[in-house]
């Protein structure tokens, strides 16, 4: 065989060795992604859920791995450790709660796999732990619209209950501090109860029939609920008692049940996000396990809307999507018909 012809069949050789190789998958390395979610049952967390896995579809190379934390500190304390033991390239973590996780975060952080942040915020409370980015909503701005919609729909005087979400969430705390900034510059507002119904439906049920049986007809005003779980809940008991229009409803989230009940007119306040922009915190792990630097120039976008940096949180990146005022005079535009 001549010098010609051997290069010839080394030549065909070498490409069907590369087709081989990228027919049985091995030409690109794929990555697995450990997602603890707060807890599977819930709309909100669904419909995150909904937008990852439709975003990993199209980057290609990622394996996701969700696990539910049924809103439990050690059932996620217990998933960080899976993760690292089972030496996952990355974890996003949606935390049911702050504190508690930190030490399972800085296990994380010991393993060196980067570690993401979505849906609720965190605090570092000088544990050392370290995350790559944050991707969280604009809980304080949501709490400042929630406030402002409660003087509103008041008149600024009354007696006001408000039905908070999971203690120590960080979508608690932001929104709660911000809420009680706003409502407390008003002295005629005169808050006569804090409860709590943990974000959910059947709670919001419950711990509104104890609000109505406490305050009997004329002796509240309005009911601020920290999300629309709990506000349809409330809102199916405040039904059954016979006192709907009686007081005012101020809820938060842009639950399409919600939105509903707002141009109904059975809520008279809403303040609306779109969940499954959470979704580009799987864009931010990409872009980690590729080398890829986080920073302000990153652009990042879900379902055509673009998502903005704001400050630094802890001193870490942090992606926040925005929300938006909703009320009778705007809830019937194409954007705010809910998610």
């Amino acid at each position: 065989m001549n010098t010609g012809m051997k290069k010839m069949h080394f030549v065909l050789a070498a490409i069907a060795i590369l087709l081989i190789v990228a027919g049985t998958g091995y030409a690109q390395k794929r990555y697995r992604v450990g997602v603890s979610v707060a807890y599977f049952n819930h709309p909100v967390y669904q419909l995150e859920m909904k937008g990852m896995k439709e975003v990993a579809a199209k980057l290609g190379d990622l394996d996701m791995i969700y696990l539910d934390g049924k809103n439990d500190a050690a059932e996620q304390t217990s998933q960080l450790d899976s993760f690292i033991s089972q030496k996952v390239d990355a974890i996003i973590l949606m935390p049911a709660v702050s504190d508690p996780l930190l030490p399972a975060m800085k296990r994380v952080n010991d393993a060196k796999i980067p570690l993401i942040i979505v849906d609720r915020k965190m605090w570092v409370q000088n544990s050392g732990v370290k995350w790559d980015a944050m991707v969280n909503w604009n809980m304080v701005l949501s709490g400042s619209i929630g406030g402002g919609q409660v003087v509103s729909a008041m008149g600024g005087k009354g007696n006001l209950v408000v039905v908070e979400g999971t203690p120590g969430a960080g979508s608690t705390i932001d929104r709660g501090d911000a809420f009680y900034k706003i409502v407390n510059d008003f002295p005629d507002i005169k808050i006569v109860l804090k409860t709590s119904a943990d974000f959910r439906r059947d709670k919001g049920l419950s711990v509104t029939q104890d609000i109505l049986a406490r305050f009997p007809k004329g002796k509240l005003d309005c009911i601020y609920y920290m999300n629309d779980e709990m506000c349809l809940g409330g809102l199916q008991a405040i039904k059954a008692a016979g006192r709907l229009h009686e007081f005012k409803i101020v809820s938060v989230d842009g639950d399409h049940e919600a939105m509903a009940a707002l141009r109904k007119g059975e809520i008279d306040y809403d303040c609306e996000f779109h969940p499954d922009d959470m979704a580009v915190g799987v864009n931010v792990a990409w872009q980690i396990l590729h080398g890829q630097k986080i920073d302000r120039n990153s652009q990042y976008e879900f379902a055509g809307r673009k998502i903005s940096f704001a400050p630094d949180h802890e001193g870490f990146p942090w992606i926040r999507p925005t929300c938006f005022w909703v009320d009778k005079n705007n809830a019937n535009l194409p954007e705010f018909l809910g998610w």
